[in-house]
C-alpha cells in the first residue's frame, strides 16, 4: 500500500489522495477539524533550516501543531531524534500514524492544546518546531505564552514557520522584540514553489536565572 500513489519528498514518503490507504483513511476516519486535512508547505522550511543547522543527533524535539506530523518523522529518520507530535485535534494522529508508517519510523503523540502543555513536558525538550500553526489572532497569545515557557524551561532552539500570515508577524515581532528572536524569509522551489517566513528563537539561559 506504500508502493504506489506515493510522493518522495525531501526524502520522505507522502501518500498522494489517490493512494488506497489513505484513500480508506479519509473515507472511514472522522475529518480533522482545526485544518489538518493535509501535509502544510511551512514543514519544508522548517525541514531545509535544519538540513543547514541540525540538531544533536538523539535530540527531543517537540512538534506543536503537528497535523500529519511531517516534520515529526523528517527529524526522527534524519536526526534520530526522540519526537513527541503535539495536535489540538486527535482526528490528526491516524494520518500521522499512516505516515509514520510508510515511512517506517516511530512518532510518539499528544493530544493537547498549546496553552495545556506542561512546565515539566516542556523541560524534557531541546528543540521545539511548528509550522502553519498562528494562523488566528486568539492563536498569539497562547503561543506566546507557550515559547516564554519553553524557554524558561530551558528549551535550547524554538524554530517556527508560516507563509506571512498576520497572526504569525505579529507573534514573531513580539519575541524578536522581547526574546531576541530573528524573523527571515523563506523561499522553496519544492515540491511546489512557496515562499514565507522563519522565525528562530536560541535560549539564553542566563536571562531565566
Amino acid at each position: 500500500m506504500f508502493t504506489t500513489n506515493v510522493q518522495t519528498v525531501r526524502g520522505l514518503k507522502i501518500l498522494t489522495k489517490k493512494n488506497p490507504a489513505l484513500k480508506k483513511l479519509l473515507d472511514e476516519s472522522e475529518a480533522p477539524e482545526i485544518h489538518g486535512d493535509k501535509v502544510w508547505f511551512s514543514s519544508y522550511f522548517i525541514i531545509d533550516h535544519l538540513e543547514t543547522y541540525p540538531p544533536a543527533m538523539g535530540s527531543r524535539i517537540m512538534e506543536i501543531g503537528c497535523g500529519w506530523g511531517l516534520l515529526s518523522i523528517s527529524c526522527a529518520q534524519k536526526f534520530k531524534a526522540k519526537v513527541t507530535a503535539v495536535d489540538a485535534d486527535k482526528h490528526v494522529f491516524p494520518f500521522l500514524d499512516l505516515h509514520a508508517q510508510a515511512n517506517e519510523i516511530n512518532v510518539k503523540s499528544k493530544v493537547c492544546r498549546y496553552e495545556n502543555l506542561k512546565p515539566a513536558l516542556l523541560a524534557k525538550q531541546d528543540m521545539i518546531v511548528g509550522g502553519d500553526i498562528c494562523f488566528w489572532d486568539e492563536l498569539v497569545e497562547p503561543l506566546y505564552q507557550l515559547i516564554v515557557s519553553a524557554l524558561e524551561q530551558g528549551v535550547d532552539r524554538i524554530v517556527l514557520a508560516d507563509p506571512g500570515r498576520p497572526p504569525f508577524l505579529k507573534l514573531a515581532r513580539r519575541c524578536k522584540k522581547l526574546h531576541g528572536a530573528k524573523l527571515k524569509s523563506v523561499s522553496i522551489s519544492s515540491p511546489r514553489a512557496h515562499t514565507g517566513y522563519l522565525m528562530t528563537l536560541q535560549n539564553n539561559h542566563e536571562q531565566f536565572k
